[in-house]
Formats: C-alpha cells, sequence, structure tokens
C-alpha cells in the first residue's frame, strides 16, 4: 500500500511568519496537532506541532539548570513566562529537518521512519510542494486491517 492509498489532502500549512498564537488558534480550532510550514512559493520549510508549541512555552534546559529558582518557587512567573511566547514566530521553534513522503512511497516505510524518529506526522510532497499528510494513526490502521482482515470495522 502506498501514500497516496491513505493520505489526506485538506492539509492547513503556516507560513515562517505565523505567530505562535495564531498557530494555537489554527490547531484548536481544526482540532489538528500538527501543519506543514511553507514559504510563500509554497515550498515546505518546515513542520510545527503542538510539542514544539508547548515545549516553546518552557524553558530551555539551559535556563533552567542556570537559574532553577524561577521556574520552581514563582508560579506566576512561569505563567508571565508561557504568554510571552504568544508573538514569537513559528521559523523560531518549528522543526527544520522534515521526513517527507511521495504519493508512492510505501506506508510500512513512512511507519518504519516514524518509529525510528519519533514523529507522529510527514508532509507528502510532489514537485517540492505539499499536497497532502499522513499520520501514524493513519498509517497504523491501515496497515493493522492490511494485516489482519478480521479487524476491519
Amino acid at each position: 500500500m502506498q501514500v497516496k492509498d491513505i493520505m489526506y489532502t485538506n492539509v492547513a500549512c503556516l507560513k515562517p511568519t505565523t505567530t505562535f498564537l495564531e498557530a494555537a488558534e489554527l490547531f484548536l480550532k481544526h482540532k489538528i496537532s500538527g501543519a506543514p510550514v511553507v514559504d510563500d512559493a509554497g515550498k515546505l520549510v518546515g513542520v510545527i506541532s503542538e510539542k514544539d508549541l508547548f515545549r516553546a512555552m518552557y524553558p530551555s534546559y539551559k535556563s533552567f539548570y542556570t537559574n532553577p529558582t524561577p521556574y520552581v518557587n514563582k508560579e506566576e512567573e512561569m505563567e508571565e513566562s508561557a504568554k510571552s511566547v504568544k508573538d514569537k514566530l513559528i521559523e523560531e521553534i518549528m522543526i527544520k529537518r522534515v521526513v517527507t513522503a511521495t504519493p508512492e512511497t510505501s506506508i510500512l516505510k513512512i511507519g518504519g521512519l516514524m518509529v525510528a524518529t519519533g514523529i507522529h506526522r510527514v508532509p507528502v510532497v510532489e514537485n517540492g510542494k505539499v499536497i497532502g499528510m499522513v499520520s501514524r494513526g493513519t498509517i497504523y490502521r491501515a496497515v493493522l486491517q492490511a494485516s489482519f482482515p478480521q479487524l476491519r470495522s
């Protein structure tokens, strides 16, 4: 089975200049957990996930270890720090090394890459443009149903 057989094509793409708050609003409104990031020409330049947004709200390990006091003792400071990311551009927090698939890529290959890298979604790209997405859950269900027909609902 190939990615084109299971990918979804209604993909919300973001620009690198999208703010943290705009990305968070899109995720909540559309009940999605990630999106490709494309430049003005539509070329894939990264991926942003709710995990990346969540991580941006917290201090880096270096910041925490350098001065843990504000993060441990003062909840109000942590809340203010979390709120301060609202205007941060997603190009600052997105993942730039992106695993991609083509429509002809085997779902077993992409599933294996997802397991090996810990990613949950992969943009499907053709001629440098995002034409779809495939998620770990979609691949998981397709592989199980193909391998074990008794599991079909």
